[in-house]
């Protein structure tokens, strides 16, 4: 073996060895990332109904006298 080619495969291991690395801090950020919403609302609301209930009377008003 040649200086060369020790240097070709100490390259890839190093290269192996980061990807690795990159990998698992890829993982480890992925699944610990969590999510969690809360949520309070409070107000006022105004309801407005329109009534369409007509009434109609009949018959007489009798009024007694002394």
């Amino acid at each position: 073996m040649d200086k060369k080619e020790i240097i070709k495969i100490v390259v890839k291991v190093l290269l192996y060895l980061l990807t690795l690395i990159g990998g698992y801090f890829g993982v480890t950020s992925l699944s610990s990332c969590t999510i969690q919403r809360k949520a309070q609302i409070t107000g006022k609301a105004v309801v407005v109904t329109i009534d369409t209930t007509t009434i109609h009377h009949e018959g007489s008003l009798e009024l007694k006298t002394k």
